[in-house]
């Protein structure tokens, strides 16, 4: 795959057109819930929280989709108003020019007093505020079982606002970000090609002798000039059919084997948001009883592209998905979640199976990592292949084309 240099590309960031839309978007969500204004409050520092890189991504993500700021909060009145943002240094942007710092001289006032002034000054003293991301979302926040707002500033603002009405709208925003626009498609797009050409680039120079630290610095130095931001490899990597253990750091003193199965979750962001393509790698022949595993998960990777259709309930995917390997005497089951500013839903795993998303319809320009798995009878041969996947008015499409399957070197 071809792709310009960082340094060459023409993409200029998010228009203005684009931060209205996602404004309005979220401002009809926030009308339809009857709530005055939506308030994304400071939210965790991801750092201290040892979180799983997705949680890392989706702590501050609601930020990021409506300022594209990384440490935020915003007020956004569903009555048309201009918002009002408070970061920690007082700075604008391409989409907001002015902000309210927090409190100046080291942390006297912290973040409490500037957002319970912006909220009284937008005139919310006896209003309905809705609050995002202080529980799991349906679409956004999957992992986030107690959410990720930062809870000693929301009660000191709660203590300023006595007669103002403070509920969950984490959906608000979750189902605004959940249906992306054309111009988060084509950063998606971008991202999944950059990961693509991690993963080429993984093809190429993974061979039994080569250091693993070495076969990661590879990978990601190809994917940080292609012009994606800093994200983890996450790699799985030993001899097939033996304990294999997922890590995000290259691994000094191991190295690659004959028959060793590389396993991989390949990340990429363009534009803040994260893309994800998967490809196992074999150093050798494929076994024989992988390929009908293998051929099977391909089949229900396909089957899956058309049946997310618009309109469909994610109930009827779960359970089309659970039982396509049935009839084949092995064992299927979904694997996937959303993908953007970090965190995006549904989140359907074989831990999480989906409880909370089955009555989620499918929507035309959803965007997630479809990436299904397929066990044979005795439960002691799997196999799993990935990418991003988009869909239309007629099902799921790869945003880049690549061959499902085990690629062999």
């Amino acid at each position: 795959m071809a792709l310009e240099a960082a340094a060459d590309t023409s993409w200029k960031g998010f228009s203005i057109a684009e931060r209205d839309r996602r404004w309005n978007a979220v401002r009809q969500n926030a009308e339809a819930a009857g709530i005055d204004c939506v308030w994304v409050p400071l939210c965790l520092d991801p750092q201290n929280f040892h979180l799983s890189l997705e949680q890392v991504r989706g702590v501050r993500s609601d930020c990021r989709y409506l300022t594209l700021m990384e440490n935020a909060s915003i007020i956004l009145p569903t009555d048309g108003r201009e918002p009002i943002v408070v970061n920690d240094r007082g700075a604008g942007n391409r989409w907001i020019e002015s902000t309210r710092p927090v409190g100046q001289g080291g942390n006297r006032g912290g973040w409490a007093e500037p957002m319970a002034q912006a909220l009284l000054d937008i005139g919310m003293e006896r209003a309905r505020i809705g609050v995002v991301g202080l529980g799991r979302g349906k679409v956004t926040h999957g992992r986030a079982q107690q959410g990720v707002v930062n809870h000693s500033s929301y009660v000191a603002v709660q203590r300023r606002l006595p007669n103002a009405t403070f509920e969950d709208a984490t959906d608000v925003v979750g189902f605004a970000r959940y249906a992306k626009g054309d111009e988060e498609i084509d950063a998606l797009r971008r991202g999944a090609e950059v990961a693509a050409a991690g993963i080429d680039e993984m093809i190429r120079v993974a061979r039994p002798g080569l250091a693993e630290a070495v076969l990661y610095a590879q990978v990601m130095r190809r994917m940080l000039e292609l012009g994606s931001e800093y994200y983890p490899l996450a790699v799985y990597a030993s001899e097939i059919d033996t304990f294999c253990y997922r890590h995000e750091d290259p691994m000094l003193g191991r190295t690659l084997g004959a028959n060793w199965l590389l396993t991989n979750e390949v990340d990429a962001l363009w534009g803040g948001m994260v893309a994800q393509e998967i490809q196992p790698i074999l150093l050798g022949a494929i076994p024989e009883r992988y390929k009908p595993v293998i051929e099977l998960q391909r089949e229900l990777y396909l089957a899956g592209l058309e049946y997310m259709t618009p309109g469909r309930e994610f109930a009827d995917m779960i359970d089309f998905v659970n039982g396509f390997g049935a009839s084949r005497g092995m064992k299927t089951e979904i694997l996937m979640h959303g993908r953007g500013y970090g965190d995006d839903g549904p989140l359907l795993t074989p831990n999480d199976r989906g409880e909370n998303s089955r009555d989620v319809h499918i929507e035309k320009g959803n965007v997630w990592v479809w990436k299904p798995t397929a066990t044979s009878a005795d439960g002691k041969t799997s196999f799993s292949w990935g990418d991003c996947v988009l869909v239309t008015e007629n099902g799921g499409v790869q945003l880049v084309e690549r061959e499902i399957g085990m690629v062999t070197v």
